[in-house]
């Protein structure tokens, strides 16, 4: 499936898609220093060539409309988190989900990805799910963590799936979901604190690096600061995949 990556970052989510078999056709991503992450990876041939747009406020989803499956995207979680302000999905930089909703109104993909603090539930999860009802696309959500699936860190995220109705309807001609996550005993997708068997960590051999090497960047302090940004605000990309799977039940 072809996917445009809005708020991208460094590319966690990008990886994730490509785990699924996804091809990256266009991203979205205002940090210079995430873009040029993004950029120096097409320039080694970790990720194929697509376009990078810097301003998802004058981004024109419309020419996307037919070439793009999915539209995903962790908008800016900082009015959402702990270490935020608290103003919710009603904050200048949280308040860009309003531009994603835009978009994808646009494009029209099958699916929406979407990722951002499990706080989000009671700080603007209900606008999303009644923006995403209003434009034609029913949701599905749960938390999966990092540590869900062996990693050695926690990162605990909401993710939630939307599906264009119209398509689910015209392709399977039955009922479509319901918004609510799934219970399954062997899924990591929990609605409330996930009991953890002991010894379920692992040291994280064969996780995907969350800092990609940029050999031609100086490691000065400045560049360090970048680089823990572009990880504290990135995605675990084996758990983006996972989202998606264990939400759409494997029908993609």
């Amino acid at each position: 499936m072809n996917e445009l990556a809005l708020f991208a970052g460094a590319g966690g989510g990008i990886l994730g898609g490509h785990l699924l078999g996804w091809r990256t056709v266009c991203a979205v991503e205002r940090d210079a220093y995430a873009a040029q992450i993004l950029a120096q990876r097409q320039a080694d041939g970790l990720l194929p060539p697509f376009p990078i747009w810097s301003d998802v406020c004058s981004f024109d989803g419309r020419p996307w409309r037919g070439l793009v499956d999915v539209v995903s995207g962790g908008f800016p979680c900082q009015d959402i988190s702990v270490a935020g302000n608290g103003l919710g999905i009603a904050g200048a930089r949280s308040g860009l989900w309003q531009q994603m909703a835009r978009i994808t109104d646009e494009v029209r993909p099958r699916y929406v990805e979407l990722e951002n603090s499990p706080l989000l539930v009671g700080r603007g999860l209900a606008v999303v799910l009644g923006d995403l009802a209003e434009i034609g696309y029913d949701a599905r959500w749960g938390v999966i963590g990092a540590a869900d699936l062996g990693a050695p860190h926690q990162r605990d995220r909401i993710w939630l799936i939307a599906e264009d109705t119209r398509q689910t309807m015209a392709n399977t001609g039955g009922e479509h979901g319901k918004g609510i996550p799934p219970r399954r005993t062997d899924s990591p997708i929990r609605g409330r604190p996930f009991e953890r068997s002991p010894g379920s960590r692992r040291d994280g051999t064969g996780w995907w690096s969350s800092e990609p090497g940029m050999g031609r960047v100086a490691d000065g302090v400045a560049h360090r600061v970048d680089r823990l940004k572009a990880i504290g605000n990135g995605q675990v990309p084996r758990v983006a995949a996972t989202a998606f799977y264990e939400l759409t039940k494997g029908k993609h």
